[in-house]
């Protein structure tokens, strides 16, 4: 028989009292910490890699300043109202949103807090310089790995000042000991604290045996088989849709076909934050859940109700796997792939192994359930992925050094063994560094610019032919090189020196600063026209309905100023490569106080939620320009790119550093003009909503009355606990 006391189980709190002394994992990895170490953890999902931090930050009772990142807005957000909750001062930076930023302990997304990680300052009460945290903890290191961010993560760790500690964590990684080596060669003293054992063990289930015996209104596939894990006790299930459309229609499909027999009841302030539709769904027990939310939807209703285990099924897309914060009981898969940007991307087994994570809840469940189908992956599938660097090269971290004042040569020759890889880096000036200025009757600086010219056969370098270096020009390699590529868009000169360009580009860690410098340097594209489309830089095809995403003044001066060059991660065909069309004109409508609701209505694919997250993204990038500093006067007397001097108009550098100026204090304007940005209140739950709930019902039949044996009994579950 189970205890209750004021609505909660009795051994429901017994399982959470262990959670206050640490596992020994957790003890030697808070130890580490303490003695001064970079610690890199290896935990499955729900293990408690975050306790570490927790309890590390309680230890010294928040004396050392402590930076934690994550990497989405969405996750910042649920950890800075989950410390604040408990009484600690917490502060928070996503880019849009900046609240207590000198709190002991700030959340934030890595690249909104970028600068504060990779610049020292000085001390006003010692000869060295310190930095401002004293622990960067990076939650879901694995991006380093990201085709689009994860030169992100390598810059800032690269950058990271030396009396900072690194704590690294993440699940799904399975050669920690590959990053270790890494930071250890950047001089860093880092150990790897690694547990194979889930607090909660994984089973997998046929999903497909679970629908015998069901009644027949129940007719759509998913749904008999969640009606099935209902009925034998496997709720609540999260379910994982390849799509946004997906998600919503089995939402409603589960809605309209489960047996309910106990509707939830929503506050007032529950039912205005959802809107209709959502709160229909969320009275018979049932939500979606996908990028499209509003944060007040997702944080205010969905997450929350979820985590006190009243729906009893919530579908969330493939691809926001990483976003999601709570775990259900059981977990089922309905596609193999997803839709990732313009194609579909196959699961991969580290994605597998998060979404399996989120079955099983620490001290409710003595089990989580992947329940899976004929035509959906299986357990075995989820691996760790071996981690490697990806392709694009941290700029951000090059270029600032650059501005600092150091050299090329200097810096070059410094970065080529730092990057996340087991071989130096060639960064294409390697050769021609050794050969004095001059020398050379083509005058090229780097290895790649001199492996072309020699082999051009459209407009060869006469010179080439009879030059004692060709033979040596023949053996370099053509591939393309960072140096070489900063050169051939204009961030460096024919001496590889800044340009006023190349600092614009340095302010920011992606392709935004090559997109504004184009702007700018068009005489007849007004700022005013600018500010706003700023906004298509990072807005994919979420607002470009059936036009093509590239259409747009924006990336038509981007084409002509970087002549269709493509660079991964940078550019593609001479436009940011998530460049998209539509998002300025939503952007420009919403200051001037459209409604959002008109604007979603006008929409034909996005949702509140792509609204909300590209005004945030907005905001972000004007608060990114506006504490980016002046170009500097050597810049400025150095000239700028070709296209700055169109015509042969030698003040193109000066005109450039003039418009620069001017952006800086028009996105100054604008976002004085925004209501300060904050996080809305949020609705809390009612009495009723925190009381246990069972979600299993019994369908018509012999087999299925209580006490009656159980189909799941009766049938083996496929996979072994884990």
């Amino acid at each position: 028989m189970q205890t209750y006391r004021g609505g909660v189980r009795l051994d429901d709190l017994s399982s959470l009292q262990q959670l206050i002394l640490p596992d020994r994992w957790q003890a030697e990895a808070i130890q580490a910490l303490r003695a001064g170490k970079d610690v890199i953890i290896d935990a499955p999902t729900g293990a408690g890699k975050t306790y570490v931090f927790e309890r590390w930050a309680e230890q010294t009772n928040f004396s050392k300043r402590a930076l934690f990142t994550v990497p989405t807005r969405a996750l910042a957000n649920d950890k800075y109202a989950e410390w604040r909750d408990r009484g600690w001062r917490v502060g928070i930076t996503t880019g849009d949103l900046s609240i207590d930023p000198n709190a002991p302990l700030v959340v934030a997304t890595l690249e909104a807090v970028q600068h504060r990680v990779t610049t020292v300052r000085r001390d006003t009460t010692a000869e060295e310089s310190a930095p401002e945290f004293k622990l960067l903890v990076v939650d879901e290191y694995q991006w380093l790995a990201d085709p689009h961010r994860g030169s992100h993560y390598e810059g800032v760790l690269l950058s990271a000042a030396p009396g900072m500690q690194l704590l690294l964590l993440s699940g799904a990684v399975g050669n920690p000991e590959d990053v270790a080596t890494w930071l250890k060669r950047l001089g860093r003293e880092v150990v790897v604290i690694q547990t194979k054992q889930r607090p909660v063990p994984l089973e997998e289930i046929d999903a497909d045996d679970l629908v015998h015996g069901l009644p027949r209104t129940i007719e759509g596939f998913w749904a008999r088989r969640v009606a099935g894990a209902l009925r034998e006790g496997l709720g609540p299930v999260l379910v994982f849709a390849p799509h946004r459309s997906d998600a919503e229609r089995l939402a409603r499909q589960f809605a309209r076909e489960l047996p309910l027999p106990d509707p939830l009841t929503l506050s007032p302030e529950q039912e205005i934050i959802c809107g209709p539709a959502l709160a229909k769904l969320l009275k018979a027990r049932v939500a979606y859940h996908h990028s499209g939310l509003t944060y007040a939807q997702r944080a205010g209703a969905i997450e929350p109700l979820a985590k006190a285990g009243q729906l009893r099924a919530v579908v969330a897309t493939l691809g926001l796997s990483a976003g999601i914060n709570f775990s259900l009981r059981s977990v089922m898969i309905t596609a193999g792939s997803y839709r990732h940007g313009q194609l579909d991307r196959e699961i991969a087994p580290q994605e597998l192994l998060q979404m399996a994570g989120r079955a099983g809840r620490r001290g409710l469940d003595e089990s989580g359930f992947v329940l899976a189908s004929s035509s959906t992956p299986r357990l075995r599938r989820a691996a760790q992925m071996r981690l490697k660097r990806s392709g694009p090269l941290p700029w951000a971290f090059f270029l600032r050094q650059l501005r600092a004042g150091e050299s090329v040569l200097k810096v070059a020759a410094a970065a080529a063994h730092r990057f996340f890889t087991d071989e130096p880096l060639l960064l294409g000036i390697e050769q021609t560094a050794r050969i004095e200025p001059g020398t050379l009757p083509c005058d090229q600086r780097t290895d790649t610019g001199r492996a072309r010219l020699v082999r051009r056969i459209k407009n060869p370098f006469p010179p080439c032919r009879t030059c004692g270096h060709r033979d040596e020009c023949l053996a370099f390699s053509p591939q393309p090189t960072l140096v070489w590529q900063l050169q051939r868009v204009g961030v460096l000169d024919r001496e590889l020196r800044l340009t006023a360009r190349g600092e614009i580009v340095s302010a920011f860690l992606g392709p935004e600063g090559l997109a504004i410098a184009a702007a700018l340097e068009d005489r007849r594209y007004p700022l005013d026209t600018i500010i706003f489309d700023l906004a298509n830089i990072t807005a994919g095809d979420r607002f470009a309905g059936t036009n093509p995403r590239t259409l747009g003044r924006l990336s038509a001066v981007c084409e002509k100023a970087y002549h269709r060059f493509t660079i991964e991660g940078y550019l593609e065909n001479g436009i940011p490569p998530q460049y998209g069309f539509g998002a300025a004109e939503v952007v420009k409508a919403r200051v001037e106080g459209e409604r959002l609701r008109t604007l979603v209505e006008a929409q034909e694919t996005a949702g509140r939620g792509d609204i909300d997250r590209l005004m945030t993204e907005w905001r972000s990038l004007l608060r990114q320009i506006v504490a980016a500093s002046p170009v500097s006067d050597a810049a400025a007397a150095r000239g700028s790119s070709p296209a700055a001097r169109a015509g042969g108009n030698e003040s193109g550098s000066l005109f450039l550093v003039e418009r620069w100026d001017n952006l800086r204090s028009l996105a100054h304007v604008h976002l004085s003009d925004l209501r300060s940005a904050s996080l809305p209140d949020l609705p809390p739950l009612t009495v009723e909503q925190r009381r246990p709930i069972n979600h299993r019902f019994y369908s018509r039949g012999p087999t299925s009355a209580p006490g009656a044996p159980s189909v799941l009994s009766s049938r083996l579950a496929l996979g072994a606990r884990r």
